[in-house]
């Protein structure tokens, strides 16, 4: 704890966690930060607690997976009888600084039943939006997680990232900006279903390989892979905007039209025509309004039990889940 925090305070953070059930957690050597609930997460040498469930899940997620109102970890952790859910979400955190979580509070936890007998072990992870503007560092600590975990005997489950933003969000996916911003996501997506190549997913991290263009082995990718992106999650009838107006505003950018001057007028115009339609069709890849929370990154209570309904089904036989109807 900080020094100037009061002894009182420190009790009622303790006892605030306690009555929370909040599993946010920082590594070893990492500066205390405060979670979404406010009290200071410290706790590297965490443990499962229940005994009768044998299959044991770590949930690896930013501010998503952090959400405090009946998460969608938590209702999985609910309905899924025989596994113990352990969230080490971390409000801001991106690949990078998840990868640090799993390394320091999961690999390097002496409290982590690593190769007990009669257990399962998963990773489970939905992150990497805090870090979707450098989508192949991204992918390079995705796959590290996945690697490092099935050298150990655990299994991952890979979420991808949900429906996000907004056209009024500016810096991101403000005129043409918006195409490099869906690139990033829709490569951090593919290559959490398997989906994208390797030198697609990794650029240049694709030398971390030992064959940078052979196939994917099946230790680089998630065992169970659900696609939270192209899903119901998404605004699908959201109104289009209009494409003759899209392709007006790319003719007069300059930085575009300065991406596309290595292709002939062929290609540069085919090329405008996709980017065109895909920046028409933007709305719908946002999420639905229905279940969008504070603002257009984060789902709401119902948009986490969408999240979990969604995942649910999916999810390996051994965990014991009985999903509902709705």
């Amino acid at each position: 704890m900080p020094r100037t925090m009061s002894r009182g305070a420190v009790v009622l953070a303790s006892v605030a966690a306690l009555v929370l059930g909040v599993a946010l957690r920082l590594p070893h050597g990492a500066a205390q930060q405060r979670c979404v609930s406010g009290f200071v997460c410290d706790d590297p040498e965490w443990r499962f607690t229940y005994q009768s469930r044998r299959v044991k899940v770590v949930l690896l997620a930013g501010s998503i997976g952090a959400f405090q109102d009946e998460p969608y970890g938590r209702l999985i952790h609910e309905w899924c009888e025989n596994a113990e859910v352990r969230n080490l979400s971390h409000v801001g955190f991106g690949a990078y600084q998840l990868h640090q979580v799993w390394d320091q509070e999961v690999l390097h936890n002496p409290r982590y039943p690593m190769g007990a007998e009669g257990l399962e072990l998963w990773v489970w992870w939905n992150g990497g939006l805090n870090s979707a503007a450098s989508a192949n560092r991204t992918n390079r600590y995705i796959r590290r997680v996945f690697t490092e975990a099935h050298r150990r005997h655990i299994r991952a489950v890979g979420m991808t990232l949900t429906p996000w933003g907004a056209l009024e969000d500016e810096r991101r996916w403000g005129g043409t900006r918006a195409l490099d911003t869906l690139r990033n996501t829709r490569r951090i997506v593919d290559f959490v279903m398997g989906r994208a190549s390797p030198r697609d997913a990794l650029g240049n991290f694709v030398s971390d390989r030992e064959s940078p263009d052979a196939p994917w082995a099946p230790a680089e990718l998630a065992d169970v892979r659900i696609d939270l992106f192209n899903s119901p999650l998404r605004h699908a009838d959201a109104p289009l905007r209009d494409q003759a107006e899209m392709r007006r505003m790319l003719d007069h950018d300059a930085r575009y039209r300065q991406q596309l001057r290595d292709l002939d007028d062929a290609q540069r115009t085919a090329r405008m025509d996709v980017d065109a339609r895909t920046l028409a069709e933007l709305p719908r890849w946002f999420l639905r309004p229905d279940i969008r929370g504070f603002d257009p990154v984060h789902p709401n209570r119902a948009g986490h039990r969408a999240i979990a309904l969604l995942a649910c089904p999916q999810l390996p036989a051994s965990w014991g889940c009985h999903c509902p109807a709705q």
